[in-house]
């Protein structure tokens, strides 16, 4: 069993999400059973807050960016899916809009909490995870799509909330165990009585730990935009280099230092279950990247 989480960049659009959708195939060719975990599509949570906020302000500006996130959502979808699929995907695709569209009015009409805020930006993850998932129909093989928020429980605790470890280990371990291949959103989840809740930003790294570590997976892999964890920025520093292996503690005190390549909270569940992480540049699928470990082969 393999977790192997896509970050925002490595889904940003249509051509990156076919690289993606290399990556996963090849993996699922080999025989590997794998649960996929995608960001939404680079920039899309931005948008999403920004969209929240102009309708809280009262701006009727909020139906531009509205009407830019679903054309953005159709364009991928008309890329990835030229089949006769494709009208059935736009037509599930737009149930999803009109309902971001109720609750963006309600907004608009009221006022913006942060319970409001996370219904919002929970699209991002929503839709991307629907689409890429169907996309991988398109290439003739089965996906199952799950909702990450009947899978993950939390408390109320909206913007930044904490996860239900128990509860949510066993609904991941009922619905996902077995499956040869399903994909699932990021960064979201909900509360018992089903309020939609996220995991602060970055969350989709922690969202794949902790499936990883409800299924015991053999690894989990974080697919970014770099090769791995590095000395430096290297979009900063053109010397920096990669740090072929690290273990939990340290990568650990680098997040919580501000190191961007892995969320803070994602060591925690694969270190109570010995579970290798690594980190690798979707760009470079052959290239080794940084694997994070007990520092024990």
């Amino acid at each position: 069993m393999k977790v192997m989480k896509f970050g925002g960049t490595s889904v940003a659009h249509a051509s990156n999400i076919n690289k993606v959708i290399d990556i996963i195939l090849d993996a699922h060719k080999k025989g590997d059973s794998l649960i996929i975990v995608v960001s939404a599509l680079s920039g899309i949570t931005d948008d999403l807050v920004m969209l929240a906020n102009l309708a809280s302000k009262k701006d009727v500006k909020y139906k531009i960016i509205f009407k830019a996130i679903c054309g953005r959502h159709d364009q991928t979808i008309k890329e990835l899916i030229v089949s006769k699929n494709q009208e059935k995907v736009l037509l599930e695709i737009n149930k999803k809009y009109d309902e971001l569209e109720r609750i963006v009015k309600n907004i608009f009409e009221k006022e913006l909490s942060k319970q409001m805020l996370d219904a919002v930006m929970s699209f991002g993850e929503q839709l991307s995870s629907y689409i890429i998932g169907e996309a991988i129909k398109e290439r003739s093989f089965q996906c199952e799509f799950v909702d990450s928020r009947k899978v993950i429980k939390t408390d109320g605790n909206f913007g930044n909330a904490n996860v239900d470890i128990e509860k949510s280990y066993k609904l991941m371990s009922d619905c996902l165990k077995n499956k040869k291949l399903s994909i699932m959103g990021g960064f979201i989840a909900s509360t018992e009585d089903g309020m939609t809740t996220t995991l602060s930003r970055g969350g989709s790294d922690y969202t794949a730990s902790l499936v990883g570590a409800a299924l015991d997976a053999d690894v989990i892999e974080i697919w970014t935009d770099v090769d791995g964890i590095m000395t430096e920025d290297p979009k900063k520093m053109k010397n920096a280099l990669l740090i072929p292996e690290i273990t939990y503690e340290k990568a650990e005190e680098m997040a919580y230092n501000g190191a961007k390549v892995i969320h803070p909270k994602t060591i925690r569940p694969a270190v109570l279950k010995n579970i290798p992480i690594y980190v690798k540049n979707t760009f470079n699928p052959t290239g080794s990247g940084t694997r994070i470990s007990n520092g024990k082969k």
